[in-house]
């Protein structure tokens, strides 16, 4: 091993806290996806009388749907297990990547291998403690198609794990089907949650049984599944010490109106994520905290033609992005976004403002991109819909048309028909939690996970995705921007505007909530009572 590469992170402070190193969202992708269609309009509740040491977090969504396998879900929802599982490396406040369940780490010469020495003292809920073995079980488990936090990693992925040893109880050897020069993004926050033993011999157990070494365990007896979530800080646990409650409640509140008036009136002291139309009122009556990183528009579901044969040609797909006006779109709708035309936010290493300049709002270009592709005349494509279009679609359906552009909506008759439509349509609408990690979302998500079910590929897209994923430095900043460059260029992702995720806290009670660099959740370990 080359021991002159290794990182010494124990001068890092180390924070326990939803797929941006692998991201969706946020938020992930598929919870984003699933907000899209509109949430619904019941709401958890709290009491106002609770004792100061507990920390009361409204959500605005089920923390946890499926149950209490953290490996179900994208990045977005590392918010709610951070509290009751740890992970191999965490997102830190600035954006920076730190050691958890790792001690130290070091790569070999050619970027191929990634040893990790794992931290001493740990033990789950099950009353068993890490161990390599443990380690390697649970990354055993990437090719699981079930487990949304593995796309990168599993067989086909951009961050391909070929191979896992154990050598000793404190060593894990991870071998990478092609070099990976900063490993550790690869396995922060859920990528790298680690489960006990008996919740990996039992899966099924996880839906109803937390099984981590997190700070705190569920208390079955105060929670309620979809209402309300009751966590009890365990005294013993390694990284006790670093939260600040003992108790940490959080209330589901799937109302927009609801969940900003929790906060204000003081039942919550946290309330995430807010809609853009609650957040003057919250912000006038209490207060707000705020992050980019969200980039609402159209992953391109189908680039072979599959179920639209129009889609095959990228000109088509560009003419799309030339035939949207996002400057419009946000002036009428969206005061705040920023208008963009490329995948990568505005803070992330990679963003390059002349792509907006040369994808952007440009009906003729588009006209003659769409005759370049056989197409004179226009085509017709359908989009599923939950409910009715968002306003965004209507108005993108207009501008479309003026290019000969047909979008037509489909109404689904139940969310597993929006979930199916990654297969059905040849493009989807809604907000990605892209974050601070674009490449690991492109790895993850866009080439190596659900946006990518026909296994469509891209030399351009594969070359610099490779490069980025192998570089440090200087090389990484250029590989990110060809990166994000080939993305556009390709037409795989067509965004429209940048927007924020706003989160209202309760300043007497709390002081301002830190997120995960620019992923849209929130480090909760950081979160300290009012000065």
């Amino acid at each position: 091993m080359n021991r002159s590469r290794t990182r010494n992170p124990l001068a890092l402070r180390r924070p326990t806290l939803m797929r941006a190193g692998v991201a969706v969202l946020a938020t992930g992708a598929l919870t984003s996806l699933a907000a899209c269609g509109g949430g619904g309009e019941g709401g958890g509740g709290t009491s106002s009388q609770r004792p100061s040491d507990t920390l009361t977090f409204a959500y605005d969504a089920d923390a946890a749907p499926t149950g209490y396998d953290p490996l179900e879900y994208s990045q977005g929802q590392f918010t709610f297990f951070s509290t009751l599982y740890d992970s191999l490396f965490v997102t830190q406040p600035d954006g920076t990547v730190a050691p958890s369940l790792v001690t130290e780490f070091s790569n070999n010469e050619d970027d191929t291998q990634t040893t990790l020495t794992l931290r001493d003292g740990v033990t789950f809920a099950d009353g068993s403690e890490l161990t390599a073995e443990v380690v390697k079980a649970n990354l055993d488990r990437r090719n699981d198609a079930d487990l949304e936090a593995y796309g990168a990693l599993a067989t086909g992925g951009a961050s391909e794990i070929v191979d896992v040893a154990a050598p000793d109880p404190q060593t894990v050897v991870i071998t990478w089907a092609q070099p990976q020069a900063s490993p550790e993004n690869n396995l922060t926050d859920t990528a790298g949650v680690v489960v006990g033993p008996d919740g990996l011999a039992d899966p099924a157990s996880l839906e109803t049984t937390p099984d981590g070494s997190g700070a705190y365990t569920l208390n079955a007896g105060e929670t309620t599944r979809a209402s309300t979530y009751t966590l009890d800080k365990n005294d013993e646990a390694w990284n006790a010490d670093e939260w600040a409650y003992d108790s940490v409640v959080f209330n589901v509140i799937t109302d927009s109106q609801a969940l900003a008036n929790a906060v204000i009136s003081g039942q919550a002291d946290i309330a995430t994520i807010l809609k853009p139309t609650t957040i003057d009122m919250v912000e006038q009556r209490s207060s707000l905290a705020k992050v980019g990183g969200t980039i609402v528009g159209f992953p391109v579901i189908d680039k072979t033609g599959a179920t639209n044969p129009a889609f095959a040609d990228e000109r088509v797909r560009q003419a799309i992005s030339h035939a949207i006006d996002r400057e419009a779109i946000v002036e009428q709708l969206h005061p705040g976004a920023q208008p963009t035309a490329q995948l990568f936010p505005a803070e992330a290493e990679g963003f390059d403002p002349a792509l907006n300049e040369e994808f952007g709002y440009d009906p003729e270009r588009a006209r003659e991109l769409l005759a370049e592709a056989g197409l004179p005349d226009g085509f017709a494509f359908d989009i599923t819909v939950l409910g009715q279009p968002s306003e965004d679609q209507v108005v993108i359906q207009q501008q479309l048309a003026e290019v000969g552009i047909t979008m037509n909506f489909v109404t689904a008759t139940s969310t597993d028909q929006v979930f199916a439509a990654v297969r059905t349509d040849p493009l989807i609408f809604g907000p990605m939690a892209i974050g601070g990690q674009p490449a690991g979302w492109v790895a993850g998500v866009l080439y190596g996970g659900f946006m990518n079910m026909q296994g469509a590929t891209e030399p351009e897209i594969q070359s610099a995705l490779g490069a980025a994923l192998g570089a440090t430095g200087d090389a990484r900043e250029q590989a990110l921007g060809d990166l994000n460059r080939a993305i556009a260029e390709n037409g795989w992702y067509i965004p429209v505007y940048e927007d924020y995720a706003y989160t209202g806290y309760n300043a007497e009670k709390v002081a301002e909530p830190s997120y995960a660099g620019t992923n849209n959740y929130l480090v909760l370990s950081e979160v300290e009572p009012a000065a």
